[in-house]
């Protein structure tokens, strides 16, 4: 009988411990959110809107204006999004682009690391938003 009350209580406490609590529901659900939003505007070519997404104590040089004639052409996760902890998050995609005067396919690889902000209760770009050249 008391084997059978010690297993039962683990079991309990295995799915107990299993389950995640309704803050990291949200901040996952806000994590896949802010990624999907993040890749519908590179994908769209608003790569000047995309610097929103971007912590503004992120640091880095100031971007350069996207060029007018950008045409991303796919946008695929290849990795990701991984956590790190429980407020940073890493994604790596990979991009292809060509530009209207040149029917070059172009190619390069986003590595995004996000952090969640406890106080605004969103992800934050800490990563550049990539530059194509």
């Amino acid at each position: 009988m008391l084997t059978r009350a010690i297993r039962l209580s683990l079991v309990l406490l295995l799915v107990l411990s299993g389950c995640q609590t309704m803050d990291e529901r949200k901040q996952s659900s806000a994590l896949e959110d802010t990624l999907r939003r993040y890749e519908g505007t590179i994908r769209w070519g608003n790569v000047d809107n995309a610097q929103g997404f971007r912590a503004p104590d992120a640091g880095g040089d100031p971007p350069a204006r996207a060029r007018a004639d950008l045409r991303v052409t796919s946008y695929e996760v290849v990795q990701g999004p991984t956590m790190l902890d429980e407020t940073t998050a890493v994604q790596i995609a990979d991009i292809q682009y060509t530009f209207d005067e040149s029917p070059v396919l172009r190619s390069l690889v986003d590595q995004q690391v996000w952090k969640y902000d406890e106080t605004k209760k969103h992800w934050q770009l800490q990563t550049p938003v990539p530059r194509f050249k």
